[in-house]
């Protein structure tokens, strides 16, 4: 498998940035709002506490919710095992240096796969990647893969609200102009272990615009057990 990527000076010639700015008479409408309530106070002084106590009724109720959810989302978030790895992989021909940082092992799930399966596993992989400043193009999240009964097997596409719901971060793919990126990658193995072994692939890749290939790149790494 190969990838095509371009250098960054290429790239960042062909990028256009615009500046929105946006325009109106922003300010007319609440000072027309504050007199509004303030001639309404003054023709009914009681209305308008009972409206004030209203709001901040509203307001502690949402507040309430909110640190529901809060609470809720941390709870679903302590189901896995967390476990430390900290292994840093440095990729010489790009400059990309990619940290395995840490795993949640053993998250419940609903994935296809794992239908009575008791011997799959659920692992949301931790990674942090750090672009080099060479090239354009993306660090996927399809390029982290662990072992699965010989077999390597990488992102698991449908788990991404799974892992979300569960509180923390999706890692979408760190794009080389956008600079440093950190999250999470769900990936199901069928036949798990207590140490998993994984690798990050940068795929062989042709460089846009030039008669030059580099070769492809690869950094392995343990999940420790839980």
């Amino acid at each position: 498998m190969s990838r095509t990527i371009i250098a960054r000076g290429a790239a960042l010639a062909a990028t256009t940035l615009l500046a929105l700015t946006a325009c109106g008479g922003g300010d007319e409408a609440p000072a027309e709002q504050e007199r509004a309530a303030g001639a309404a106070e003054e023709a009914d002084p009681a209305a308008a506490e009972e409206a004030d106590d209203s709001s901040a009724s509203d307001a502690g109720g949402a507040a309430e919710e909110d640190t529901e959810a809060e609470d809720e989302g941390a709870a679903a978030a302590g189901e896995g095992a967390v476990v430390e790895i900290g292994t840093e992989l440095t990729d010489e021909e790009t400059g990309d240096v990619v940290t395995i940082v840490s795993a949640v092992r053993n998250n419940p799930t609903e994935y296809y796969q794992a239908t009575d399966n008791p011997d799959g596993e659920m692992v949301y992989l931790e990674v942090k990647v750090v672009p080099g400043e060479q090239f354009g193009g993306v660090v996927s999240q399809q390029d982290f893969f662990l072992d699965d009964g010989g077999e390597e097997v990488n992102y698991a596409s449908t788990a991404d609200e799974e892992l979300t719901a569960a509180g923390y971060t999706y890692f979408e793919g760190a794009s080389r102009r956008d600079g440093e990126a950190t999250g999470f990658i769900p990936i199901y193995v069928e036949q798990t272990g207590d140490v998993l072994k994984g690798a990050y692939v940068r795929p062989e890749a042709k460089i846009l615009g030039e008669d030059e290939t580099i070769p492809e790149f690869r950094g392995e790494f343990e999940i420790p057990a839980a």
